[in-house]
């Protein structure tokens, strides 16, 4: 019986893609964070992270080749200076790792369930597997050395009891009810997450030389601390204990150690993924002001996030996605 090579879907042709460009913006970062971190348990870590970046790269590469698909520019040894100083602490590198696990968790996750192809559904279980040790990994460093964020704790409840009234929805006028644990979960994950974005965004602010990525960034900084403004208001209203900021954990260094493209591209992965959790969080929230909240969040990153793309497009830096032909635009060239 003959076997016929499948072609690659358009969900596949895009996962595989998007995995090229985020694993070839890591690696500089991560070698980086290896020649500039002091903790010998947080740089073996960094060191895992690393090596399976350059083997899903690796990986990667060989499949575009056997498929007669153009490989990516992505980035390379050139987006990074490792001689420049130390610019995030120690602390804040092993959140990076962790952060990078967790996004990978989710996206290599919902690349193995679009696959149809048997070769890429076991490459994106091999990822998906690997993201979430490197997470798992970073996350029992931050438990073993004190500095793991945890979402706040809540009363185990007693008995099992139903909702009586439709006030339970309501959050604009008078009493609100204490936030539900669902409501808790999504409030502490978007808290902690604009915390990281601030923090590395303080960085390439301070770094870049280019004035109009500057000010992007610190644009970047003012919304997310908008919005940390508007999520520890609803924990307080709870009494709840709001989660520390990174403020700290920045050096004094003006010397930047990654390129502005590699800077801004990692702030528009930022805003991908903050735009992703806004919407889940707006499915988990009963409380009608919560989600009137997150929505308005929703349009300020996304008109933030747009501008970023707009900014990779006039510097001549947004490489094309894998795209649907234009039927319209090849009958007009007949």
């Amino acid at each position: 019986m003959t076997e016929h090579h499948v072609k690659l879907t358009g969900a596949e042709l895009g996962a595989l893609w998007s995995s090229y460009m985020v694993e070839s913006g890591s690696s500089p970062m991560l070698t980086y964070f290896v020649e500039t971190t002091e903790d010998e348990e947080i740089k073996a870590v960094i060191n895992k992270a690393l090596q399976q970046s350059k083997k899903n790269l690796s990986e990667l590469t060989n499949l575009f080749k056997e498929e007669g698909f153009p490989i990516p520019v992505g980035f390379s040894e050139e987006d990074v200076n490792l001689k420049a100083p130390k610019l995030y602490s120690d602390t804040f590198v092993l959140n990076f790792i962790r952060n990078l696990g967790k996004a990978g968790i989710e996206t290599n996750g919902a690349a193995f369930s679009s696959a149809a192809r048997e070769d890429i559904r076991k490459l994106y279980l091999s990822y998906l597997n690997a993201a979430a040790t490197i997470e798992d990994e970073a996350k029992q460093l931050l438990l073993n050395k004190g500095i793991y964020i945890r979402p706040p704790f809540i009363e185990m409840p007693t008995e099992v009891t139903f909702v009586e009234k439709e006030s339970f929805l309501r959050g604009w006028l008078g009493e609100r009810r204490p936030l539900i644990a669902d409501e808790i979960v999504h409030i502490s994950m978007n808290y902690t997450n604009n915390v990281y974005g601030k923090t590395l965004l303080m960085g390439f602010s301070q770094t870049t030389k280019d004035e109009k990525l500057r000010k992007y960034y610190i644009r970047g900084m003012e919304l997310a601390r908008d919005i940390l403004d508007t999520l520890s208001g609803l924990l307080e209203g709870s009494s709840l204990p709001v989660p520390m900021t990174w403020d700290s954990e920045i050096s004094s260094s003006t010397v930047p150690p990654f390129s502005d493209k590699l800077m801004l591209f990692q702030a528009t992965g930022l805003n991908a993924i903050s735009l992703a959790h806004i919407g889940s969080s707006i499915a988990m929230s009963v409380r009608r002001d919560i989600a009137a909240k997150y929505v308005n969040q929703l349009k300020n990153v996304g008109l933030y996030a747009e501008d970023g793309i707009e900014l990779m497009i006039s510097y001549g830096w947004f490489e094309r996605p894998p795209q649907a032909l234009n039927r319209s635009e090849l009958a007009m060239k007949k």
